[in-house]
This record gives structure tokens, C-alpha cells and sequence, in this order.
């Protein structure tokens, strides 16, 4: 299966060590990762571990002559979620496929003349998600991510979920209430918590209820 959210993803390898060669994307290559599998969250002992058996098998099947495994960060587009992978080549899709369905995955991503597919592990299914270059990333610097705050009603003060939340402001009904966030893209998030994602946005990322209702 082909989630909407594979369609946004982004990619930020490593860098190589000085001592290791720059990884030759010209070439077509695989990434694949064992996080997740069957499409359930856990938690990053169980997907390190499943990593590192991914490593093994990949190394096993891939030449002995093509170059080493790349380890690939494959994102959100909002950053949210990162799932840690790895780029191989020398394989074809179908042995993509049988390791990815080995390891539980619902799809593979595929990088050929410069475009990314994603291929179904279970069908023969695949949509582009789109160029190389265009979903390549750096890892971002910290100061790269924005902070975001929004005034709420101040009829939020009276809501049962907030009180619980925050027991001071009971003491306090006369002061206003901020909500504040962060993110890469700042208005993108605030239209999510506003209205929720839209057909372009990950579906995984959701908004806050507090500022849909009480937004000001």
C-alpha cells in the first residue's frame, strides 16, 4: 500500500567521513528502512534493532562490488517524523521488494534519472514522488525552526480539557491565553490547526483542537 504521506517525504543522507567517497546518486539505487513495520509506531529500540538486521541482509544481497550502504534520514514534510534508512545499490525491484516485504514495509523508494518512485511492496503498484534534487535536504539547524504564537478566546479558560492541563489559570480567570508552537513552515502548521490538513499535507500531522475551537 501507498500511503499519501510517502508522497511528501524528504531525504537527508549522511555525510560521508573524509576517509569514505561521495555517494554517486547519478547511478539508480534503493531506500529502504525496517522502522515501523506493518505501519505501527515503535519505539526506537525495537526499530534500531530491526535497522541493523536490515544493514545485515542488505549488505547480502547487494554486489560485492557496488558501493557501500548510505544511511538515509527519510522525513516528514513538516520534520515531525523521521524514520532512519538506508540507500543500496546494485539491486533490482524486485529483490527491493522481497526485502522490503521480508522486513514488514508497505513500500520502497526507488531513485533513477534523477526521479523518486515509490513501489508497493505487495503490488505492483508505484507513483512518483519527485526529483531527486527537489526532495533531497540538509539536516536543518536548529535556528532554522520557527516560533509560532497564537492568542486564543478567553472563553478557552473555561474548557475542561485545558483546566486539566493547565490547574493555574483557574487562579487566574482574568488572564488571556497564548498558544505556542514551533515549526519549519509556520503558516502551513497554523492553517492545520485552524482546518486540518488539507489533500496535500501528511495526513499523520494533525492540529490542535484547542486553537480550531478558540482560535481569536
Amino acid at each position: 500500500m501507498i500511503r499519501p504521506e510517502y508522497l511528501q517525504t524528504l531525504f537527508v543522507p549522511k555525510k560521508p567521513k573524509e576517509n569514505q567517497p561521495t555517494p554517486d546518486w547519478s547511478h539508480p539505487f534503493a531506500i529502504l528502512t525496517a522502522y515501523n513495520p506493518g505501519g505501527k509506531r515503535y519505539d526506537d529500540a525495537i526499530n534500531q534493532r530491526a535497522n541493523r538486521r536490515l544493514r545485515t541482509r542488505l549488505n547480502q544481497r547487494r554486489p560485492r562490488n557496488s558501493p557501500l550502504l548510505v544511511k538515509v534520514d527519510a522525513v516528514s514534510e513538516d520534520w515531525s517524523h523521521t524514520e532512519k534508512s538506508f540507500a543500496v545499490w546494485g539491486l533490482n525491484h524486485k529483490t527491493a521488494s522481497e526485502i522490503g516485504h521480508e522486513f514488514r514495509q508497505d513500500a520502497f523508494f526507488w531513485v533513477e534519472n534523477g526521479t523518486v518512485h515509490v513501489h508497493s511492496c505487495h503490488t505492483q503498484e508505484k507513483q512518483k514522488v519527485g526529483t531527486w534534487e527537489s526532495r533531497l535536504r540538509e539536516q536543518p539547524n536548529r535556528f532554522a525552526i520557527r516560533i509560532y504564537v497564537i492568542e486564543l478566546k478567553p472563553a478557552v479558560l473555561r474548557n475542561h480539557a485545558f483546566q486539566q492541563q493547565n490547574p493555574g489559570c483557574r487562579k487566574n480567570p482574568g488572564l488571556g491565553c497564548l498558544y505556542v508552537g514551533s515549526s519549519h513552515d509556520v503558516d502551513k502548521r497554523i492553517r492545520i490547526h485552524r482546518f486540518g490538513p488539507g489533500p496535500g499535507d501528511n495526513p499523520i500531522v494533525r492540529g490542535s483542537t484547542l486553537v480550531k475551537r478558540y482560535f481569536l
